[in-house]
């Protein structure tokens, strides 16, 4: 059976089917998703202007505080370091630049992730070059695990937050086993199960974890 509408003049009927309102109906889950998806893009790549400047706030905090190594050194980190932040404000400024349709935004998030793997090798790359051989074990940890907690809850991103603690805690666990650090067992032990822990709260399955409203991981 259809449904029939006549006009003020009674010569038209619309016809609609019954069957065109059930196929709109099944498609909402689908249309949801796709737009929780582009939401999700779009706050991502938005949050690289607040991870480049994080990541420089950071940066000059670890040159004051906990830099022990020669001028050489602390100069290429900070190098390495400005090339990245350099790079998140490019991908920010290109990707506000375009016209937010999903293909944009799917080239400028997988391009942004490969950003913050750089960033996390650049910053991990201060375990040798800026903290020298025998940094205080609290400095040591902390400038592995603070950057890597603060940008997971920038960008909110699973891939991305992975991207750049997993370098940062290699290069950090390597320079702990390869230099002269105090106490080094206890201080690798805290740092893989600080990370550990970092990891697997972003890869919990979203129905076991619990998130504050406005916070969430994807």
């Amino acid at each position: 059976m259809a449904l029939t509408e006549s006009n003020l003049s009674g010569s038209r009927r619309v016809s609609v089917k019954p069957s065109s309102f059930g196929a709109g109906l099944t498609r909402l889950p689908e249309l949801h998703a796709e737009l929780s998806l582009t939401a999700s893009m779009a706050g991502f790549v938005r949050s690289a202007a607040a991870a480049a400047s994080a990541l420089t706030l950071m940066g000059c905090v670890a040159v004051i505080t906990a830099g022990r190594a020669g001028l050489r050194q602390e100069f290429i980190w900070s190098v390495l370091m400005i090339m990245g932040v350099g790079a998140l404000l490019r991908s920010y400024i290109r990707s506000t630049a375009r016209a937010f349709d999903r293909t944009p935004l799917c080239e400028a998030a997988r391009d942004l992730r490969f950003i913050v793997f750089y960033a996390g090798l650049a910053w991990g790359a201060g375990a040798f070059l800026l903290l020298g051989n025998d940094p205080l074990p609290i400095t040591g940890l902390c400038f592995a695990i603070a950057p890597s907690c603060l940008m997971a809850l920038i960008v909110q991103d699973r891939a991305a937050s992975f991207l750049f603690s997993a370098p940062v805690t290699a290069l950090a666990a390597t320079a702990i086993i390869t230099r002269p650090w105090a106490d080094q067992r206890v201080v690798l032990a805290i740092l893989l199960v600080a990370q550990g822990f970092l990891l697997a709260a972003l890869f919990l399955p979203a129905r076991m974890r619990s998130r504050p409203a406005g916070f969430m991981l994807r």
